[in-house]
């Protein structure tokens, strides 16, 4: 079952220049020869959080384990640290309610991400509500469900759902979130919920696919 994996941190930028060079000929390169499989980078545009997230992917937690105890990846974090402040990791496994996850990040994608912790005696009303109302809701609103995940290590709500939206700008996203139809089936879930957070990202890093290989360019901080 895959894992994911997702690195947060500042940038340093006094160390910019230097920084951009790491990430991408080094940091990126030694994560992915692990099996950290590196989809993408992200920075905050909406919500409280670290500047950036990194997002891997593992094809298990047995992979991912052995990754993070190589050598080579505690030396990659070393590194990493005189780029970046306030390092810090979650590994996420998927809850199997909803799954249409893709490596494949298009340039123009907006990441729009949900966490909330479920009220344990709603827990079967929950299930009901996010399949048959909340997710096709944002569905409608052009925003899609990649899927939803369980912390399994790390801080922060219990559930991430992770949405992006490709056909929409970042305008017409925000607007959208600030339609009744979002705040009504919001409302819904906040009967099961509880701790309920939400920011957007924009790519920071992206992943470009080749003919016969795969590189990465940094396209915003």
């Amino acid at each position: 079952m895959p894992v994911k994996f997702n690195q947060y941190w500042s940038v340093d930028f006094d160390k910019t220049k230097d920084y951009q060079k790491f990430i991408i000929r080094k940091f990126i390169p030694g994560m992915n020869k692990l099996g950290l499989h590196i989809v993408a980078g992200w920075t905050v545009l909406v919500g409280g959080s670290n500047d950036i997230f990194l997002e891997g992917i593992s094809n298990d937690l047995d992979q991912l384990e052995n990754a993070l105890r190589d050598k080579q990846y505690r030396e990659l974090i070393d590194d990493l640290q005189n780029y970046v402040r306030n390092y810090k990791t979650k590994v996420l496994v998927g809850t199997g309610k909803k799954d249409d996850y893709s490596k494949d990040v298009k340039a123009n994608t907006v990441k729009f991400n949900q966490g909330w912790n479920i009220i344990s005696k709603t827990k079967d009303q929950y299930e009901e509500y996010v399949i048959q109302t909340f997710y096709p809701c944002l569905e409608e609103l052009g925003i899609q469900v990649a899927s939803e995940w369980e912390v399994f290590i790390g801080e922060g709500p219990h559930i991430l759902c992770e949405g992006r939206s490709q056909d929409i700008d970042t305008t017409t996203l925000i607007s959208n979130l600030r339609s009744e139809k979002f705040q009504q089936a919001k409302h819904g879930l906040r009967q099961f919920i509880e701790n309920y957070q939400s920011r957007i990202f924009i790519l920071h890093i992206q992943k470009i696919i080749g003919y016969k290989s795969a590189s990465y360019q940094m396209i915003s901080f």
